[in-house]
């Protein structure tokens, strides 16, 4: 800002202290509905149409005040709020102008670490110049912001734009209704299924080495029940024998029905979280969706993970059956040749066997996954923000995550969440290739799977395939929450 534009005059300055204290006095009054002389947070609240909770409307009255705020109390507030929102406004206007553009916001968010674009800088002008000038004056933005709790950052004030209430110059309360996940539900999709084909791909022969070790067994016909071989519970013995019987093309087999599988299914996942974050925000009062509970991440990741899953399972089941069957001189069938031979023998039902045990298993996978990763990265955020307030940081800026945070974020918490719930996912995976040349046997039930697997191998039988599984999650998973959060900041959304 140059130091012309700090000696400009503006009206702000320049307003009579009658006039002032007739505007402050009628905001009291229109948000002081019965004339009592104070102003409660139910008051904002209803005026606001906002739920009691809200922090918007209690960070300004301190909630837990029971005689509320008189108008003395009140009065300091607003000329304290308007100084703090001068400072803001000043600094972002480079020309001086008194006259917020889009270029000069655009800059100004992009500088604090929020990613916008050319059409959420247009929405924001629109929303704020109630006038249709095509940018912002201090009078439009000091009436939409006053509201706004203490900490005046530029940060905040989009955050609060995108979330809250507008108070415009007549001092009447209009509330917006959009909802961040659902206004930009195409992005969230976009960047999920981004991030799934890209670490699904990366990460193939991982999980084709970890179905092959899962269902690979020796027949015992005397007992009926699997009994794994020996050689075959060697990771390089199993690799050698993946390439012999198709090269390295073998290493990918299923890897096009996984992504087909993939891209819906992270799609799907990352919207519903982010969704479900943001239900969880208004239902514990939390400030935004990054603030809520660490109790409510973990239900929200549960959520995202049966959502999920039960839209793909059909494909889950058709790929894990692609990939334990065999003909011919190691040829596999196809997608096609093997959804006629499910259907043929077993109808609709073949394509959802062991539904309710994934249910059961991903649910807790997804909200340990999801939750601790969420937890971790957030917690890594909020003390990179405190050491670059004690640093001496521009105020409102924020730290993102590097690469190797968000990989350590998703290595510990995939590592957790796949462990936890593997025994579920070993016999549902076994119910999915039951009757395949790789996996010859036939089961009645989840609880036959576990009884005869028992029987055969014991308590460790329920853990055959842990270690490649674990080597494919921890770059899988790290993988994909890395791509995720920055295809996020490339679309602009947090």
């Amino acid at each position: 800002m140059s130091k012309d534009s700090v000696q400009e005059p503006h009206p702000y300055y320049d307003e009579k202290s009658i006039e002032k204290e007739a505007r402050i006095r009628n905001l009291f009054d229109s948000l002081d509905h019965k004339g009592q002389g104070v102003v409660y947070t139910k008051d904002i609240s209803e005026a606001c149409r906002l739920p009691a909770h809200t922090r918007y409307a209690s960070d300004l009255l301190n909630s837990d005040d029971e005689n509320g705020i008189d108008y003395d109390r009140f009065r300091a507030h607003v000329i304290e709020k308007e100084q703090e929102l001068w400072d803001v406004f000043s600094a972002i206007n480079q020309q001086g102008d008194h006259r917020l553009k889009p270029d000069e916001l655009e800059y100004a968010l992009k500088e604090s670490g929020i990613h916008v674009t050319k059409s959420d800088i247009e929405a924001l002008v629109q929303y704020i110049d109630t006038e249709g000038h095509g940018y912002i004056d201090f009078e439009n933005w000091r009436n939409f912001l006053l509201l706004l709790p203490h900490e005046t950052t530029l940060t905040e004030i989009y955050r609060y734009y995108q979330t809250t209430t507008q108070l415009n110059a007549d001092a009447e309360v209009v509330i917006p209704h959009t909802d961040e996940a659902a206004r930009n539900a195409y992005k969230y999709l976009t960047a999920g299924a981004i991030a799934g084909c890209v670490s699904r791909t990366c990460t193939a022969p991982l999980d084709r080495l970890k179905v092959y070790l899962i269902t690979h067994t020796t027949y015992q016909p005397h007992l009926n029940t699997p009994h794994h071989k020996a050689s075959s519970s060697a990771i390089l013995n199993a690799v050698k024998t993946i390439y012999r019987n198709g090269g390295f093309r073998s290493l990918y087999v299923g890897n096009g029905l996984n992504v087909i599988k993939i891209v819906p299914e992270s799609a799907i996942k990352f919207y519903v979280f982010e969704t479900s974050k943001a239900i969880m925000a208004q239902m514990t009062g939390a400030q935004d969706k990054n603030s809520i509970p660490v109790g409510a991440r973990f239900i929200a990741g549960g959520v995202a993970g049966l959502c999920s899953q039960f839209c793909i399972y059909p494909l889950e089941t058709l790929k894990t059956r692609i990939m334990s069957s065999q003909e011919g001189q190691g040829v596999r069938p196809g997608a096609l040749t093997t959804m006629r031979e499910m259907y043929k023998t077993g109808g609709p039902r073949a394509f959802w066997p062991g539904l309710f045990l994934s249910l059961l298993g991903v649910f807790p996978y997804q909200a340990l996954d999801m939750g601790i990763y969420e937890t971790l990265k957030v917690s890594y955020l909020q003390s990179m923000d405190k050491a670059g307030a004690h640093q001496g940081l521009p105020q409102g800026e924020k730290a993102h995550p590097n690469v190797l945070v968000l990989w350590m974020c998703g290595m510990v918490s995939g590592s957790i969440g796949a462990t936890s719930v593997y025994p579920l996912n070993m016999i549902r995976t076994r119910l999915q290739a039951q009757g395949t040349p790789g996996h010859p046997f036939r089961y009645t039930s989840a609880w036959d799977v576990a009884r005869k697997t028992y029987k055969a191998d014991g308590v460790r039988g329920f853990y055959k395939g842990l270690g490649p599984t674990l080597f494919k999650v921890v770059p899988s998973i790290s993988i994909s929450y890395a791509v995720y959060e920055f295809s996020k900041r490339s679309l602009g959304i947090s």
